[in-house]
């Protein structure tokens, strides 16, 4: 069975819940965790010259990482992002962040209008591109799905051209 995971700008418990909501089994959160550590975004990683000790090898930086302190800062985020996720599946009446849906989650599309992401993105039931490769049925999303499962390589993750 295939697990999707999820990764990228996902900081809050809202984040967690819509990228559920999208169908992720699980959600990494390293922007939340590098903001709870003390990272600025000084977008120096790279260089060794971390100004908050985050990212370096570099000792003398380093020590502006107090562990004890970044430890109890990281636990906190921790718990209260799982506290945060857990009030919102139970204000949605729901058991368990998996229970989550696209019908759960609104989308603002214009100044005084919202959508259920169900209405907003396309989705593809369980077989449909199968079938719809093998032209026993018609594809979902209006040609995107088609476009990406003609020209999906399993030797490569390169976008195929437009």
């Amino acid at each position: 069975r295939v697990k999707l995971g999820c990764a990228g700008k996902v900081i809050s418990a809202f984040d967690i819940a819509r990228m559920m909501a999208l169908g992720a089994d699980w959600c990494n959160s390293a922007r939340g965790f590098m903001f709870a550590l003390g990272c600025i975004q000084a977008q120096s990683c790279h260089t060794g010259h971390c100004p908050s000790g985050v990212a370096t090898q570099d000792a003398s930086r380093q020590r502006a990482l107090v562990v004890p302190d970044k430890a109890e800062r990281i636990y906190r985020y921790h718990h209260n992002t799982l506290h945060a996720l857990q009030e919102l599946v139970q204000a949605a009446g729901l058991q368990h962040p998996r229970d989550i849906t696209p019908d759960h989650i609104v989308r603002r599309v214009s100044g005084q209008e919202v959508q259920r992401l169900s209405n907003v993105l396309p989705f593809a039931k369980p077989g449909q591109l199968l079938a719809a490769e093998k032209g026993e049925g018609p594809w979902p999303g209006q040609g995107a799905f088609e476009h990406y499962w003609l020209a999906a390589r399993a030797d490569s993750f390169a976008l195929p051209s437009l």
